[in-house]
């Protein structure tokens, strides 16, 4: 795994999304279109992985019947496996922590084994399935508690 320093996931802007518009289409078999990436700009929780001026991932968390949902994350298929897509699931963990939840929810693709893995190696835990929920595919509801950090000692 490489070693990435942490201040290369910022928050999203306007100029950002051709690229993460690129990296939707390289990721999914039903990508969103860019103006619902333009929708979600002025949420906190949508953040881009920069490197040398190319975003190789981005991340958006938001919230859904009071708990925090992971509604997209991808990692540019030529750079996963180096950590990218697990450091902004713990940037999205650490900022919906600062808001105060407690749990964390995502859907993904039934037949997408690879990232169903991923997830679960990061904390997350099968729910339940939904049957239709993508044109093509059931989703997997998968959720990972979210514990507050102890206080620091006096």
């Amino acid at each position: 795994m490489n070693v990435r320093d942490e201040n290369m996931i910022r928050r999203a802007i306007l100029a950002d999304i051709p690229q993460m518009v690129q990296v939707e289409n390289l990721c999914f078999p039903v990508p969103w279109p860019d103006f619902l990436f333009k929708a979600h700009l002025n949420n906190p929780g949508f953040v881009a992985y920069e490197e040398e001026g190319l975003v190789l991932g981005y991340a958006m968390v938001g919230d859904f019947r009071g708990k925090a949902h992971l509604q997209n994350i991808a990692v540019h298929p030529d750079f996963r496996r180096q950590g990218i897509g697990t450091e902004l699931i713990e940037w999205c963990i650490d900022l919906v922590r600062l808001y105060g939840y407690r749990e964390m929810v995502l859907e993904v693709r039934e037949k997408n084994t690879g990232s169903q893995a991923f997830y679960s190696s990061n904390g997350f835990k099968v729910s339940r399935t939904v049957e239709g929920y993508y044109m093509d595919d059931n989703a997997i509801v998968m959720s990972r508690k979210i514990y507050a950090l102890p206080l620091p000692e006096a």
